[in-house]
């Protein structure tokens, strides 16, 4: 696993923000998140690429939101879980940011880099496999390690993004 050792440690730890997609936990490293914020209104945008649900306006920034759970393959939770739980992810981006959705936000854990292991090659082509970067336990879960950058770069059409919502690039 690729982490930048300057940013994003304490120490010889990691820190990285956990969440729930489903019944399934995933991980980002806490430096490439700019906030975390309740759902907005989404305004879809005429010609986006589909795993973009649309827009949000967030104190004047126009910001594109993913749908993650299409780009890794997790079913959503069903109706019947509390959708109070759910949040946007800002990820920050030199030239903007962008959002995820996801069912939960868990909580903030910091990681021995020790504790880190590679993603399997198990599966390995599907769309969004190369932003896998890792798997971490922590308190007896497993937790996904996704590179948001990967999964943008992969995923989606990077001037798409940036011509329909005036931003510079996306660069996580």
């Amino acid at each position: 696993m690729k982490i930048d050792k300057s940013r994003g440690r304490t120490d010889s730890w990691f820190q990285f923000v956990t969440f729930r997609l489903g019944e399934e936990h995933y991980g980002v490293p806490v430096w490439k998140v700019k906030e975390i914020i309740r759902p907005l209104d989404r305004f879809p945008v005429p010609g986006m690429s589909d795993p973009v649900e649309g827009v949000i306006n967030l104190r004047g920034e126009i910001i594109p939101v993913i749908k993650i759970h299409m780009v890794l393959h997790v079913r959503r939770s069903d109706g019947t879980k509390d959708r109070r739980k759910e949040h946007i992810i800002i990820l920050d981006a030199e030239g903007g940011g962008f959002g995820f959705i996801v069912d939960e936000v868990i909580e903030v854990v910091r990681i021995s880099p020790k504790d880190i292991q590679g993603s399997p090659d198990i599966g390995r082509g599907r769309r969004g496999d190369a932003g896998v970067s890792g798997i971490i336990q922590v308190s007896g879960r497993m937790i996904i390690v996704i590179d948001p950058k990967k999964i943008i770069e992969k995923c989606l059409n990077i001037e798409e993004i940036t011509d329909n919502c005036a931003t510079d690039g996306v660069t996580v």
